[in-house]
């Protein structure tokens, strides 16, 4: 058997998972990050990542439970990116056994995602239409430019309430993934999780819009590229412009880009569509991830009955 330190073998594994099964940087870094705790628990307890058991791994379950406060959530998180390392290490044959399958894993409570009513979809593109609050110049922009740049986020965070992607995608789309006839984007083609691709067709309202805003732009330029033949904003920059505005339309709500994602779903599934085609066009890969938008058609019921 290969002798490597964990350490060694989790920039294997970072390897395999970036380049091998093609997962978006963010996502690395998220194992990277987790991964990286359980290695810092094995140097200090002084244990051998080859020989751990499912004991050793409810050890450092209970240490982030009962000594660090860790919520449940980041917790099963934790342990799920802990699991898919050593499948794949014992596939690699650089273990013999798989140490967390047996473990007992904490329960995750079933968490109704947050998203915008219509009223509240109204006042975001109401505030991002309200053009009062933008400065004449800052850091050397012209006004032109400031204003491009509100226009670009209008656009951006009118695609994530229409077509309900990730903001990874939706910031890696190039033009020449939109399908656009009769002036209108019919669709785009998104490459998802796991490199899977999928079509995501929009609704004609906002397809006008799109191609209106990519009418002229060379077909391999990023839809949502801060200059010509540049990149995208990051993501963090994306989610800190959306908690300025969300705060600018006085909505009383953690708002991040991927509620707008909910938000999309959550209307989806008040127009009556069935949830294997939510779960197409949000790309799960599995039908329970889409589940958790049945509490948002309990919760509302509830919500109308309490009012009899």
């Amino acid at each position: 058997m290969i002798d490597k330190t964990f350490w060694d073998v989790r920039k294997d594994f970072m390897s395999h998972l970036r380049y091998t099964r093609g997962c978006a940087e963010s996502t690395c870094y998220g194992y990277h990050s987790d991964l990286g705790i359980w290695g810092r628990w094995l140097d200090e307890s002084e244990h051998d990542w080859r020989e751990c058991s499912h004991i050793e791994v409810e050890q450092w379950i209970n240490v982030q439970t009962r000594e660090r406060k860790v919520k449940p959530h980041i917790i099963s998180r934790r342990v799920s990116a802990l699991s898919t390392f050593y499948k794949w290490a014992l596939k690699s044959k650089l273990v013999e056994t798989d140490p967390v399958y047996l473990a007992e894993k904490p329960k995750t409570p079933q968490r109704i995602p947050i998203w915008l009513e219509r009223d509240e979809q109204d006042r975001l593109k109401e505030a991002l239409r309200d053009i009062s609050d933008l400065p004449e110049n800052i850091f050397g922009n012209t006004p032109e430019t400031i204003m491009l740049i509100r226009q670009r986020y209008q656009v951006l965070f009118d695609l994530l309430q229409n077509s309900g992607l990730r903001i990874s995608e939706a910031l890696a789309l190039r033009v020449r993934d939109v399908r656009v006839t009769g002036q209108i984007a019919r669709s785009v083609r998104v490459i998802g999780k796991g490199n899977k691709e999928r079509m995501v067709p929009l609704p004609v309202a906002f397809g006008e819009e799109l191609a209106a805003w990519i009418s002229d732009l060379p077909s391999d330029e990023f839809i949502f590229a801060k200059e010509s033949g540049g990149d995208p904003p990051k993501p963090r920059t994306v989610r800190d412009y959306l908690s300025k505005i969300i705060k600018k339309a006085g909505l009383d709500k953690k708002i991040t880009p991927h509620k707008l994602r909910h938000t999309y779903a959550t209307r989806l599934l008040e127009s009556g569509a069935e949830l294997i085609d939510i779960q197409a066009l949000l790309g799960h890969a599995n039908l329970a991830t889409t589940q958790m938008y049945t509490h948002v058609s309990d919760d509302r019921m509830a919500s109308v009955v309490a009012k009899l």
